[in-house]
């Protein structure tokens, strides 16, 4: 049974929800005809060191979107110094050996990567030891990315959109190793949902009679959320509120002790993280959000306007501007904003508008496919040899250098145990 390696880095959702979709999709279409697992690749390695710094930093940018926004155009004008292979190399080796190892464990057939230090370290191992397994990379930035993504040495860099592509390019990827592809969700955004949108909103204790407001900030539960909402549920918001704190509970402890001590008749349902998204969403008639690539899509398929209150990096900013110029969503950079935008929402009929763009949206329309459609790229894929590309004289050499180092490596551990067993005979 042929083997197919998704891994990812659990620095949030954004690689996570893709590499799931990915999977469930080809369990879907080729029911038990593949071994595929997805791993938080670090940490199934046995890198805990380099995986707590890359998971810390990231909860660190998140903290900081101006100064990691900064950090994003330094890192993209320092085009090749700051590629995946250069990082990899400088700062997380305990990632790179033992991701290799695991990588020699595992002997995969495919590796479908939704972070780029995934890739990186399986194209390592590849070139280290002269495997043949290809390599293709999901860049989870629909949009927008920067150059970590950059790869010219894996056989794909498969990107969401063609506006994405062209950025890639830019940056330097070969155009014929950046393919176009929608971006995957879990299937059960595109299922009908079992409940009644009464029934959704009853079990949290919330008006039916009413819209509904959903606010999210992402799985760590990072940005101005608190601020805004605060100021709708003491303002007498017309809305149900569903306040979605993910991960951070001092945002969760803070809207429920507000919940507690406010006199207001708005209905508000606190809740930590969720797993049921898609019903909530369903429920829902305008959202505030992070910039995010799952969040972003996950909204546009639920037909969710959206007021983007911040984003991480640049990366995620891309995502709102495709919302914004396709008149799908908002953008506040500040409460003025924010509360111009909300009085439109109440005294206009944008919503029904933006409702109406969502529908009529020809990308929105690819993502219900999007998921089957990597599965049977990845299928094909596996059905048809790497085609290698020609090696440089350095890289050959390289190659017959590290060639020699694993027969002489091989050869000691040979006369080892020669040598254990002949002692243990005596």
């Amino acid at each position: 049974m042929k083997k197919i390696l998704i891994p990812m880095i659990e620095a949030g959702g954004g690689h996570r929800m893709p590499a799931l979709a990915v999977k469930d999709a080809i369990e879907e279409l080729f029911p038990g005809q593949y071994q595929i697992d997805v791993i938080d690749f670090a940490k199934e390695a046995g890198a805990t060191w380099d995986d707590k710094a890359i998971k810390n930093f990231w909860d660190w940018a998140l903290a900081r979107p101006e100064l990691t926004t900064n950090l994003n155009k330094l890192l993209d004008s320092l085009n090749y110094l700051t590629r995946s292979n250069t990082v990899m190399k400088l700062i997380y080796k305990q990632f790179v050996r033992k991701g290799i190892r695991y990588i020699l464990n595992y002997k995969p057939d495919i590796v479908f990567s939704t972070h780029f230090f995934c890739s990186t370290v399986a194209l390592f191992a590849r070139e280290r030891y002269n495997l043949d397994y290809k390599i293709f990379s999901f860049m989870t930035d629909p949009v927008r990315g920067h150059n970590l993504w950059v790869n010219p040495r894996i056989d794909s860099l498969i990107v969401a959109t063609k506006e994405a592509k062209e950025f890639i390019v830019k940056q330097g990827q070969p155009r014929n190793l950046a393919k176009v592809m929608p971006f995957p969700l879990n299937k059960k955004f595109f299922q009908k949902v079992t409940k009644s949108r009464e029934e959704i909103l009853a079990q949290l204790g919330l008006d039916p009679a009413r819209k509904t407001l959903l606010a999210t900030s992402g799985g760590q539960g990072i940005g101005d959320t608190s601020g805004y909402l605060k100021n709708l549920y003491q303002s007498q918001f017309p809305f149900n509120i569903i306040a979605i704190c993910g991960k951070n509970k001092d945002l969760f402890d803070e809207l429920t002790s507000l919940k507690e001590r406010t006199n207001t008749k708005v209905p508000m349902a606190v809740l930590g993280f969720v797993d049921n998204m898609h019903e909530l969403l369903e429920a829902s008639d305008l959202a505030i959000a992070k910039g995010g690539a799952s969040t972003t899509l996950e909204v546009l398929v639920k037909r969710v306007p959206t007021i983007f209150t911040h984003s991480a990096a640049l990366h995620e900013k891309g995502n709102i501007d495709f919302c914004v110029d396709n008149k799908m969503g908002w953008y506040a950079k500040n409460k003025k904003e924010f509360d111009s935008i909300i009085e439109d929402v109440l005294k206009t009929d944008i919503l029904e508008c933006y409702k109406a763009n969502i529908e009529a949206n020809d990308y929105v329309k690819t993502l219900p496919e999007a998921a089957h459609n990597l599965a049977r790229f990845i299928a094909e894929e596996l059905d048809s040899p790497r085609k290698r590309r020609r090696r440089t004289r350095k890289s050959y050499l390289r190659a017959i250098v590290l060639g020699r180092r694993i027969q002489l490596y091989r050869l000691i551990s040979r006369t080892k145990n020669k040598r254990y067993q002949f002692r243990r005979k005596k």
